[in-house]
């Protein structure tokens, strides 16, 4: 009993190492704590998931909303990851209702996430259905209110960018080694 239950904690363990880079239970635990920090308020903790540059234009919307809004459950139902680029998708699912208004509401919320500097960061973030919600950029709202977007923020950090220099690089020591005369002994 005890041999098998060593084998299977070295399996869980070994599973979760396979996974290399980590960058899959980050974006999840970065999710997580976004929007638990949304469903309870606690926009102070939020904020610093969202770029520096906007930290202020995030802090003002959630303002307008806040003593208004109640927040009854608020999940993550989709997540997705492309490694190669430091991308990840999330849809939020948000039921809600107002202090003045108990009818219970659904709003459905896409988020665009970043890896830079060994964390995601929060780079758009829209309504995707359900009712409105005046804290989320509606989709039409191009570009986003105070989110840079993933292609500015891309750009303004330089991302990929090293990347494709130094595979490049490499590309060019391996041609030139290849053209190198071979000496014979």
């Amino acid at each position: 009993m005890l041999r098998s239950a060593c084998v299977l904690a070295l399996l869980t363990l070994a599973s979760g190492c396979m996974t290399g880079d980590g960058m899959a239970s980050k974006i999840r635990d970065t999710t997580t704590a976004y929007n638990r920090a949304l469903r309870w308020g606690d926009i102070d903790h939020a904020v610093e998931y969202v770029p520096p540059q906007s930290k202020q234009q995030f802090l003002d919307r959630y303002d307008i909303t806040e003593d208004k809004l109640v927040v009854v459950e608020y999940e993550v139902t989709r997540l997705d990851l492309d490694r190669e680029r430091g991308v990840a998708a999330s849809r939020a699912e948000i039921v809600w209702h107002t202090d003045r208004d108990l009818v219970v509401e659904r709003t459905f919320v896409d988020q665009l996430w970043q890896f830079h500097d060994g964390s995601f960061v929060l780079v758009d973030e829209r309504r995707s259905g359900g009712t409105p919600l005046s804290i989320f950029a509606e989709a039409a709202e191009d570009p986003h209110p105070y989110l840079p977007g993933l292609e500015a923020y891309r750009k303004e950090h330089k991302i990929g960018e090293k990347n494709k220099y130094e595979k490049s690089k490499r590309r060019k020591r391996k041609e030139a080694k290849a053209a190198e005369p071979v000496a014979l002994r």
